[in-house]
């Protein structure tokens, strides 16, 4: 049985002994060798010199913009455009010196991961949503967005120069912001400053004391009118059975210091109400009586 092949070095046919013979003669084989450690020398050769300006660059903090293009394997053109864009900091010493540290360069890598971009066609739109639609949902801002979404690691996807977002993972990160679909009237806190004349961190030790809905949006926090207001009338009806510092003083003739100390060192709970610290009557009478 005759088996012809086709020499892969000369390309003559010839009849083979073998199956597996690859060369008409011993001739073409050493040829056909002796190429193939030239070209494995070359690939060496070029792989060590590519090596060469990354090795000669170590230990190097403070790169010219040449030794960035030559360490990134990119054209110096394109070092002054990562710089141009904002997205690569440098440093200039004079008119024709400037200098990137290694550091930068690392951190602009860090901040700008990878993100695969597919056809629209090859997902499910309906999973994702726009920064848009966030923003209108959940009544927040744009810029909020983007920071909340890199904070937390959001799945994301861009498609076409736009944005989407893992409507899962949003709605989940934002499922602990909700707040009690039947509360409709809420109170901005220049409305309770006119109203009950507190201070801010009087509002917000308030609000922190019994519990009050919030919510945001915008930028901008919002307070139940309902529970704020029945919180302020319970205090207001128990107002018989608490001192203010200023009654405390000409009861007891203390000074202010004085009556600070005992309610430090007697570990009385004072409430604040309005500009007035208040405490019970008869935890601070009990302790002065006795």
């Amino acid at each position: 049985m005759e088996v012809k092949r086709t020499c892969q070095w000369c390309g003559k046919v010839f009849i083979a002994q073998k199956t597996t013979t690859k060369y008409c003669g011993l001739q073409c084989a050493q040829r056909s060798y002796k190429q193939c450690v030239r070209e494995k020398r070359d690939e060496l050769k070029n792989s060590q010199e590519l090596l060469r300006p990354i090795v000669a660059l170590e230990g190097q903090d403070y790169l010219t913009f040449s030794k960035v293009a030559s360490l990134m394997g990119t054209s110096r053109q394109y070092i002054y455009k990562l710089v141009k864009q904002g997205k690569l900091r440098a440093s200039r010493l004079s008119e024709r010196m400037s200098f990137i540290r290694r550091a930068d360069i690392e951190l602009m890598l860090k901040s700008k991961p990878y993100e695969r971009i597919i056809p629209k066609e090859e997902i499910n739109i309906a999973e994702y949503y726009t920064a848009e639609e966030i923003v209108e949902k959940y009544k927040v801002n744009t810029k909020w967005v983007w920071t909340f979404t890199r904070q937390n690691k959001i799945p994301k996807t861009r498609i076409r120069k736009f944005n989407y977002y893992s409507r899962k993972h949003i709605d989940a990160a934002f499922a602990k912001y909700e707040v009690d679909t039947e509360l409709s009237e809420w109170y901005k806190p220049e409305d309770i400053v006119e109203k009950y004349n507190m201070t801010r961190s009087a509002i917000r030790s308030q609000v922190y004391r019994n519990n009050i809905p919030s919510k945001k949006e915008h930028g901008k926090i919002f307070y139940s009118k309902y529970h704020f207001d029945l919180s302020k009338s319970e205090s207001l009806c128990k107002e018989e059975y608490y001192y203010t510092v200023q009654e405390a003083m000409a009861e007891f003739h203390l000074t202010r210091d004085a009556v600070y100390g005992v309610l430090r060192f007697h570990n009385i709970e004072r409430i604040k109400a309005g500009r007035f610290v208040k405490f019970l009557k008869i935890e601070f009478d009990k302790v002065m009586r006795t």
